[in-house]
């Protein structure tokens, strides 16, 4: 996890709130609105990032062993692996800066943009990164299900 965050903090994000630096020149993390989650092949959440709290209003525990679809309702039955790699049509949406729908605990929905990468066998990782600074009332984003 880490690696992961590690990762995450080096993401330039275009984002007004990615202004906030801590004393070192790096901005803070907790400031970013960008979710981390480690999911395993079927979906299912095995790790999230704190921000995860900030965003969608869940403490990581609460989410662990749940279905991402809880969060980004579009990926209900998708596939997320595909003959070991990320669903090429999954993967092509989050090249082209396709908006998901994203989830709050309230039920709030707002856009959002999905990073994705499959980790090693049977672990995935996507970034979770709010698109708006409002949240969304549901509607404007399509739901449909991504296959």
């Amino acid at each position: 996890m880490e690696a992961i965050m590690a990762t995450a903090s080096s993401l330039q994000v275009n984002s007004h709130q990615a202004n906030t630096h801590d004393s070192t020149g790096v901005p803070d993390i907790r400031t970013i609105d960008l979710v981390v989650l480690t999911l395993d092949d079927m979906g299912v959440i095995r790790d999230c990032s704190r921000a995860c709290e900030q965003v969608f209003g869940y403490l990581p525990d609460e989410l662990t062993g749940r279905h991402v679809s809880m969060l980004l309702p579009q990926l209900p039955d998708t596939e997320l692996v595909q003959e070991g790699r990320i669903n090429s049509r999954l993967a092509h949406l989050c090249h082209c800066a396709f908006a998901f729908q994203a989830r709050r605990r309230d039920g709030r929905c707002f856009a959002s943009e999905l990073f994705i990468n499959h980790l090693g066998s049977h672990n995935v990782v996507v970034l979770v990164r709010s698109l708006e600074a409002s949240i969304l009332n549901g509607g404007a984003i399509s739901a449909k299900p991504v296959r």
